[in-house]
């Protein structure tokens, strides 16, 4: 008999950590990592339709950059929300078909990574969901050391972006990351042991 996949969903905002910590939770009990960053990156790259409807709401008769669609958007609150409409569909399917496919794989874990989670409707159930709240300094710092956006522009844009936090009363859990690393993994951790637990007894969470 194929053992469930446990489905653990990360919300949270650029530099909280959620991608450092899928890679554990990946690592240590085996599985898949759905990064949602990832996902939307293909989409725009790869999805035609997508890139049309993009162009045309956009105007750019070229080709599509990342980087300075997301100067435009984040400068503009009802443009931001035009890109979303036209991207996150595609998003949330290609999300969903790899967690059908890691489950049909029979994986112990599938890791759903995204900053909207909470914010948007999923077609598939997890078995937790965790928030991911850190300093805004140092946030900035972690990004900073990442090497692709300035600081201005990282400052820019989180002041920008709406406040995640008021969705965050929709997760199982919020977890601080701003403190030493393995803290928070052993946090993170006693979370999935416990919605692991649970999964086994089938118990609603």
């Amino acid at each position: 008999m194929t053992k469930r996949t446990l489905t653990i969903g990360m919300a949270g905002g650029s530099g909280t950590g959620k991608s450092t910590i899928a890679a554990h939770l990946v690592a240590k009990y085996g599985g898949v990592h759905v990064d949602g960053d990832r996902i939307a990156h293909a989409v725009l790259d790869d999805d035609g339709d997508v890139r049309e409807r993009v162009r045309k709401v956009f105007d750019d008769a070229g080709g599509i950059d990342r980087r300075h669609l997301g100067r435009i958007v984040f400068a503009d609150a009802s443009r931001l929300s035009a890109l979303n409409a036209i991207i996150h569909p595609a998003v949330v399917a290609r999300s969903a078909a790899e967690v059908e496919n890691a489950r049909d794989a029979g994986v112990p874990l599938v890791v759903v990574d995204a900053a909207l989670l909470l914010e948007v409707a999923m077609p598939f159930r997890f078995d937790l969901t965790v928030a991911l709240r850190c300093d805004r300094e140092e946030r900035v710092r972690r990004l900073l050391a990442k090497g692709t956006r300035s600081e201005a522009e990282i400052r820019d844009r989180f002041d920008r972006q709406g406040p995640m936090e008021k969705h965050f009363y929709k997760a199982d859990a919020v977890v601080d990351t701003g403190r030493d690393l393995a803290a928070v993994l052993t946090d993170v951790e006693a979370l999935v042991d416990a919605a692991r637990r649970r999964a086994k007894q089938h118990k609603p969470k």
